[in-house]
């Protein structure tokens, strides 16, 4: 069983595509599929479920890797905690379309051990000139043509509500949701969009009531039960005492967030900062 492997197998279950997983390496689609299929051989087991026009993991598939995104993300870490602070003024220039929070808690993190790190982190949703960074991070899509990418994070999307809301305890559709007020963060926003689209496939619009792009007056408004908001499902994290989850048992939603970036300046202090969100890298689906 080899490094590659895995990461061919990790990359080809999120994409969904050995073609894709081929093309972010520069390699024959040929040759990670036959890579997958010996390293199948080798468990003794399918991972894949497939057919001529697109691969699904099948239950074990989804077993091995969770624990596969663990291994790696272990390595990430081993390789990360012994690496040198090199000499390198360059800024770490980076764009920072979802998951604001938890890039903000990894440039702390990662000032503490190279205090000298310079970082140009531009958090905006509506910006299309994106050439100008070294990384980018983003839902997982097509687009970002000359980046490489990973899987920094990939969770599950709930809807959370305030702990005094009656609807909480309660089993729930969707559409039982079509008079409730909803929070949202930002009309260009990740989460805005899987809301409008799941009200949409339930048949409804949601009412959007406070919609704003400041993460704390987004959480004070949802503790205060001004309405009812998604949010991500964290790994060994519970919500706080004053939010809780609804139990929507038709809301199923998953969302993947990639790192993307450029391989030319992926060396220095670049290549240690990709390096440690690699190591920092969560999934919990």
């Amino acid at each position: 069983m080899e490094l590659l492997q895995l990461r061919y197998f990790q990359e080809s279950a999120i994409n969904g595509s050995f073609a894709k997983t081929a093309e972010a390496h520069n390699v024959p689609a040929t040759s990670v599929s036959a890579s997958v299929k010996r390293l199948e051989k080798e468990l003794g087991c399918s991972l894949f479920d497939r057919t001529c026009n697109r691969i699904q993991l099948n239950e074990k598939g989804k077993l091995f890797l969770k624990n596969v995104e663990e291994i790696l993300r272990k390595l990430e870490h081993a390789v990360y905690a012994v690496q040198p602070e090199v000499d390198d003024d360059r800024q770490i220039r980076m764009l920072v379309r979802t998951t604001r929070g938890e890039i903000t808690d990894a440039i702390i993190a990662f000032k503490q051990k190279f205090p000298k790190a310079v970082f140009r982190t531009v958090f905006d949703f509506s910006e299309t000139d994106y050439n100008s960074y070294d990384i980018v991070i983003d839902e997982q899509k097509d687009g970002y043509s000359g980046y490489d990418r990973f899987v920094f994070m990939r969770t599950r999307i709930r809807i959370k509500a305030a702990a005094k809301n009656p609807l909480c305890g309660k089993p729930l559709t969707l559409r039982q949701l079509a008079s409730a007020s909803f929070i949202s963060i930002g009309e260009q926003n990740s989460m805005n969009k899987i809301l409008i689209n799941a009200c949409r496939q339930a048949g409804f619009h949601p009412n959007i009531v406070v919609q704003c792009n400041d993460i704390k007056c987004y959480e004070k408004c949802l503790a205060a039960d001004v309405g009812i908001a998604l949010g991500r499902e964290y790994p060994n994290a519970a919500v706080s005492d004053s939010i809780r989850y609804l139990n929507v048992t038709d809301f199923d939603e998953v969302q993947t967030i990639c790192c993307y970036y450029k391989n030319s300046s992926a060396y220095g202090i670049v290549g240690d900062f990709l390096r440690f969100l690699r190591s920092r890298g969560m999934a919990s689906v």
